[in-house]
């Protein structure tokens, strides 16, 4: 599980920003919304964003996604770039390198794991693990622009032999994050890969409200042969109150890689059969949803959703939140950002799992924690919210506009 993510110098993030999974002590449900990572230390299954348009709050999102694909992918090329943008709004920042950290646990031992970067090449990575009360080193790189390469220290723990250090640390280009080195490297197995599966596997990709989310329930209904995936569907829409009976997938004749997804439907008289392209996108939507809430109740995952409301009603995605803490009693992570303000009503939500973005004049992106705001408990946050209290609201100036 993720307990804090920071992140300077990427995108609108100018100053370092950090948002964390630590509770409150507000003993709030909980059983719900916490996991027990170890004795005596439970971290938030849940973590909600809330900002006005391009203030920041898909930034969040793309950051963790970035380290991610970073941590886990090797550049072909070693002079590629690393493709992202610093802050750009201001003479200086172009020139700084970004940073980026994470601390993580895995089977009850917590994980620091940082790099500092530019668009050419990494500056330093260090990877710490706290087997104890103190930290052990696992590796740590530095650039050198004497040598024009990065110099790499294994800790005396790390389990690894002197040939596998020197393999590891010939597959770590400039480019390229000496974990996504790891991966590319046939040594023996070491923390370093369980860190490495971590960020593989326990990582998902980033749904965002483009998303071809057909595309992927389908994926993974073939990678589901035993059906568990479409029972689990099938059980989470007729709950939510639509009138799918079914569903299959149809290889289109004479394409041999086009298939669609068929819905049966409970209608006057039977069931009919619907292709993809007629249900809705409010359907087709919450089908991808659902595909995601299974992972997170079965599979132990990190999930972030851009604009989770996306094209589903109100009930629904507070239904989706719901049978979410209901079922999940795995160390799986859901962080999302949303517009609808309606959540912030709600009596089962948690002000500790609740973020605000803000953009200053400079158009740099800070964000804000609800339970760190000093609103009052028995303050309505909805209405705090509406009123300017927590972030300060667009202006939209006037309705009429000049010729």
């Amino acid at each position: 599980m993720i307990q804090e993510f920071q992140v300077s110098n990427f995108y609108s993030i100018r100053e370092k920003v950090s948002i964390n999974f630590l509770p409150s002590s507000d003993d709030k449900m909980l059983d719900y919304y916490t996991y027990e990572v170890k004795p005596g230390l439970r971290l938030l299954k849940l973590g909600i964003i809330y900002g006005a348009n391009a203030s920041g709050k898909t930034t969040i999102l793309e950051a963790i996604s970035f380290f991610r694909d970073f941590m886990v992918t090797r550049p072909d090329d070693k002079l590629k770039g690393i493709e992202f943008y610093p802050f750009m709004l201001d003479n200086e920042s172009c020139k700084k390198n970004s940073f980026m950290e994470m601390s993580f646990f895995i089977d009850g031992e917590k994980y620091v794991l940082g790099c500092e970067f530019n668009g050419r090449l990494v500056i330093s990575e260090r990877l710490i693990v706290y087997t104890s009360s103190r930290p052990t080193l696992m590796y740590k790189r530095d650039y050198s622009k004497d040598t024009g390469h990065s110099a790499i220290t294994f800790g005396s723990k790390i389990g690894l032999s002197k040939k596998s250090q020197r393999a590891i640390e010939g597959n770590t280009i400039n480019n390229c994050s000496v974990m996504a080195a790891v991966g590319q490297s046939n040594v023996e197995k070491s923390r370093l890969d369980k860190v490495y599966k971590y960020f593989s596997d326990n990582l998902l990709e980033m749904l965002s409200p483009g998303m071809a989310v057909m595309d992927y329930v389908k994926n993974q209904l073939r990678n589901s042969p035993d059906n568990k995936v479409k029972s689990f569907l099938l059980q989470v829409l007729k709950a939510s109150d639509f009138n799918i009976v079914d569903f299959y997938i149809s290889k289109n004749a004479g394409m041999a890689s086009s298939e669609d997804l068929i819905f049966m439907h409970s209608g006057d008289g039977g069931d009919f059969n619907l292709n993809e392209e007629l249900e809705s996108a409010g359907t087709k939507r919450f089908l991808g949803m659902s595909v995601i809430l299974y992972r997170l109740i079965h599979q132990n995952c990190f999930f972030p959703i851009d604009e989770v409301e996306t094209s589903i009603h109100y009930e629904l995605f507070s239904y989706f939140i719901k049978v979410f803490l209901a079922n999940s009693d795995g160390s799986s992570q859901l962080l999302m950002t949303t517009h609808d303000i309606n959540l912030l009503d709600e009596d089962f939500i948690r002000r500790d799992v609740i973020w605000f973005t803000v953009k200053d004049m400079a158009g740099a992106t800070s964000i804000r924690r609800l339970s760190a705001s000093g609103l009052h408990k028995t303050m309505s946050v909805y209405n705090a919210y509406r009123q300017g209290k927590l972030v300060e609201l667009p202006f939209l100036g006037s309705i009429f506009l000049d010729n």
